[in-house]
């Protein structure tokens, strides 16, 4: 009994006989790029009707107006606590904690400004 008899008998049953691999097609029969009959039976199968997504759960969705949204609301102003003093926009504080952060060692907001080149 060789090694590679003991290695097959401690699996499942492995079947020695080589499996018959009859091509699809004739293999002796060429065709042009896309004339496969094949081929020309997907393309009739998946042809899209006018208006018709190909993507099966429908189009992407927009986030524009939410995007928007977020610019009005970067905009505004923020008050201190005892709602007098301006402390900036919401963008502007945004963008100073991500410096604070930064300098105080986040490695992940280094990264970020380096990824964006504000560290040039």
């Amino acid at each position: 009994m060789s090694d590679k008899d003991i290695y097959n008998s401690a699996r499942s049953p492995i079947k020695t006989e080589e499996k018959d691999e009859t091509p699809l097609i004739n293999k002796e029969e060429e065709f042009e790029w896309g004339k496969h009959p094949n081929s020309l039976k997907a393309i009739k199968k998946h042809q899209w009707k006018p208006n018709q997504s190909g993507n099966p759960l429908g189009r992407k969705p927009s986030f524009d107006a939410l995007a928007k949204q977020l610019k009005k609301m970067g905009e505004e102003e923020v008050l201190d606590w005892r709602g007098q003093e301006v402390q900036g926009t919401k963008k502007q504080l945004v963008l100073e904690r991500i410096w604070k952060d930064a300098m105080s060692g986040n490695y992940k907001m280094i990264k970020l400004l380096c990824w964006l080149g504000c560290l040039d």
